[in-house]
């Protein structure tokens, strides 16, 4: 057997098979190596399946082990699978538990509380409106102005009541002299009265002594010791004083008459005189309401008033809107009230001042749902059912003091969350 061409040709083979450094991409080929060689037929006596140029005698396998070793590059070491498999089992098992305890603080909070952000922030808002028609000589505010309580607001033209107030005053000093003379007709009254009983008393003493002398000058005649001429005066002197004494009561009765008529004109006058009094009392009345003033203290708030305006009683001007007194009208969903109950604390976030929270405490639940109140309430007979869950404002009052830097006005966003356990 040949052994020495066999063994330079692995030499070769192992030469034309080395790495080149030259470049990265793998093992370079030589330009011998570049072009197959022609193939040879087998040798004689060569196992079937054996390639085409291998020696006779030699194994096929284990030149085609050393033919491969030659063409194959050397395997690049790979990352182990094992860390990655790791990492990600890791991040999804604590993902997996970070989600179930956040999903259980959510149980736990909603069995615990309930929460709305349909809410907002109410206080009260006084609406100013003139008691009298007449034109704005001045408006003494601005939008947004801040005034205390009792502040001038608008001024409304004055002099026709000031003339109304004049003439009324007039007629209650008229009534008051027609009072006077009433009271003095009275003291009249009374005054002949007295004069007119002490004329009876007088003409009943006169009535008696004349009564007294013709009974006297009777038993005279009787005795021839008068004549009858004397006592024909004695008896004229007594009709004279029995009619006096007639007279005098009669006119005791006419001036106990006089006497109520001018107790009667007394009462007239005295109504003449109140009727007067609440003319007065009213045109001052009047004559005030031409200088409006703030009821409340707070802020200038949707101002409709000019000066040279002619206003309406009962006409809107503007409002004053109060910052001292607020509260919180919370609108739950019927389903969320059956834990709600009157004292409860909440926690309230206005969207105005994100990261700060109001403390405050449920004050009272509306006795009916927000829909009943509204302009068409619904009907659920007249049409169509749909079911349609329900809100119920609930009042929340703060419990903390007012803050300065934080104003809380009327219609501001909150979001409300009751602790009811």
């Amino acid at each position: 057997m040949d052994s020495a061409p066999t063994e330079d040709r692995r030499r070769s083979i192992a030469n034309d098979g080395a790495p080149n450094n030259s470049t990265s991409n793998g093992p370079a080929r030589s330009p011998g190596a570049a072009a197959e060689a022609p193939p040879t037929a087998a040798p004689a006596g060569a196992p079937a399946g054996a390639p085409v140029g291998a020696p006779a005698g030699q194994p096929g396998g284990a030149h085609a082990a050393m033919h491969a070793g030659v063409q194959e590059a050397p395997a690049r070491p790979r990352k182990p699978r094992t860390v990655r498999r790791i990492i990600l089992y890791t991040v999804l098992a604590a993902v997996l538990i970070g989600g179930g305890i956040y999903v259980k603080r959510i149980i736990d909070f909603g069995a615990t509380h309930v929460n709305t952000d349909d809410a907002q922030v109410d206080g009260n808002i006084d609406p100013v409106l003139p008691h009298i028609s007449g034109y704005v000589t001045a408006v003494l505010v601005k939008e947004n102005d801040r005034i205390a309580e009792g502040a001038p607001i608008v001024e409304i033209d004055p002099r026709e009541l000031q003339l109304k107030l004049g003439n009324a005053e007039t007629q209650l000093s008229t009534a008051q002299a027609g009072l006077a003379t009433a009271r003095a007709g009275q003291h009249n009254a009374e005054a002949a009265l007295l004069v007119a009983q002490a004329n009876v008393k007088t003409a009943e003493v006169a009535r008696t002594k004349a009564e007294n002398d013709l009974a006297r000058d009777r038993n005279l005649f009787k005795g021839n010791a008068i004549t009858q001429q004397q006592l024909d005066a004695t008896k004229t002197a007594f009709d004279a004083a029995s009619a006096q004494l007639e007279t005098a009561r009669r006119q005791v009765g006419v001036t106990q008459a006089q006497i109520d008529v001018a107790r009667a004109q007394l009462r007239t006058a005295e109504t003449q005189v109140g009727q007067r009094q609440n003319d007065v009392d009213y045109a001052r009345l009047q004559l005030s309401y031409t200088k409006i003033s703030a009821s409340r203290p707070g802020m200038i708030s949707k101002k409709n008033v000019e000066v040279g305006q002619y206003v309406q009683a009962g006409q809107p001007l503007l409002a004053i809107t109060e910052d001292t007194v607020t509260w919180v009208t919370a609108n739950f969903k019927e389903t969320d009230l059956e834990r709600v109950r009157v004292g409860q604390p909440a926690e309230i976030l206005v969207d105005a001042y994100p990261g700060i929270t109001f403390e405050g405490r449920v004050q009272s639940i509306a006795a009916a749902t927000g829909a009943r109140f509204s302009l068409l309430p619904p009907d659920n007979a007249t049409g169509n059912f749909v079911k349609v869950t329900q809100r119920i404002p609930v009042r929340i009052a703060f419990t903390q003091a007012p803050d300065p830097s934080h104003p809380l006005r009327p219609g501001m966003s909150v979001d409300v969350t009751i602790t009811t356990r």
